[in-house]
């Protein structure tokens, strides 16, 4: 099948066969490469196969166009690549998961005759009183089984994701940091009556890290602006379709009559995440290969920091 009318191809001339592929692109291409060289050429469909062919006094430029178009296109167009994981983190999304199912059962069975909400909660009045300690522990209290669920779920999810890119020790600081940072604004942007608990806010900043980090090393890779803007994109929308499934205690002495919805927190959550995730993106990724040793040393000063606020809630 000639490739149109301008190749210049006449019946009765001599053709060679140059080239021959299944890849129906590559031969066009290399056709166009011989046209725009001046050496006319036409392609023709072979048991399944496409075959590249010129006239027989063009043969010998035509190989030399061709090894030029070769050469010149190794490794075009360039394959995606995908960096290799920093860390796995399904150990510490196991200890995570763990750990809210183990507050939860203290917190129903009031273990140690201990009201564990009262002790923990985000009370917006007493964070601002000094008690920071609670933007922490109200990440481990949950109102019920299913806020529970949902939260270990995607806490879980996010948090092995997150591990992937900048590795299992940052990616639980960053979640314990975004979610206390997200209580603590919350706690002084609404009013002094305001309660809250769960880890939603620190999901959801895990959520914020994860976009914005991946913003960041795809502007540094050179894709394309869509795919840039992709994880940003889906990261608002995941707060926009998940965001209203927090807590807020609207009863400071129980959790009946509660109010499902804290968006507040989960916005504010997300936005400090993604401030995290614009620094760590700035760092370069070698330098985020930690060894399994220090990454392990740096999950547990997390899990430490948390016990410790708890300790304080106690003392208190």
């Amino acid at each position: 099948m000639p490739l149109g009318p301008s190749s210049g191809l006449q019946p009765q001339a001599a053709w060679i066969e140059v080239a021959r592929s299944r890849d129906g692109r590559l031969i066009r291409h290399q056709a166009l490469a011989l046209q725009s060289a001046g050496i006319a050429a036409g392609i023709l469909q072979v048991g399944g196969e496409e075959v590249l062919v010129v006239r027989d006094h063009d043969a010998a430029a035509a190989g030399y166009e061709l090894d030029r178009y070769r050469r010149e296109n190794v490794d075009w167009p360039p394959k995606e690549s995908y960096p290799v994981p920093l860390s796995q983190g399904v150990h510490a999304a196991i200890v995570f998961g763990g750990l809210l199912v183990l507050f939860y059962m203290f917190q129903e069975s009031r273990r140690f005759g201990l009201d564990w909400t009262g002790l923990g909660r985000a009370d917006a009045s007493d964070i601002r009183g000094g008690e920071w300690w609670r933007m922490i522990t109200a990440l481990t209290l949950h109102a019920d089984l299913a806020h529970l669920a949902g939260n270990v779920v995607f806490g879980a999810v996010l948090g092995v994701v997150l591990a992937q890119s900048i590795g299992v020790g940052l990616a639980w600081w960053g979640f314990l940091l975004s979610g206390a940072i997200g209580n603590y604004l919350n706690a002084w942007l609404q009013d002094a009556s305001h309660r809250s608990l769960g880890a939603s806010t620190a999901v959801f900043g895990a959520l914020g890290i994860q976009a914005a980090y991946e913003w960041m090393r795809r502007s540094e890779l050179g894709y394309r602006r869509w795919r840039r803007w992709a994880p940003i994109i889906m990261g608002l929308g995941l707060l926009a379709w998940l965001g209203a499934g927090g807590v807020h205690v609207e009863d400071p002495r129980s959790l009946e009559g509660l109010e499902r919805v804290d968006i507040g927190a989960h916005g504010l959550g997300f936005a400090s995440g993604a401030l995290i995730g614009l620094v760590l993106g700035r760092v370069p990724r070698r330098k985020l290969r930690w060894s399994t040793t220090r990454q392990t040393i740096v999950t547990l000063a997390a899990l430490a920091v948390v016990l410790g606020a708890w300790a304080l809630a106690n003392r208190a």
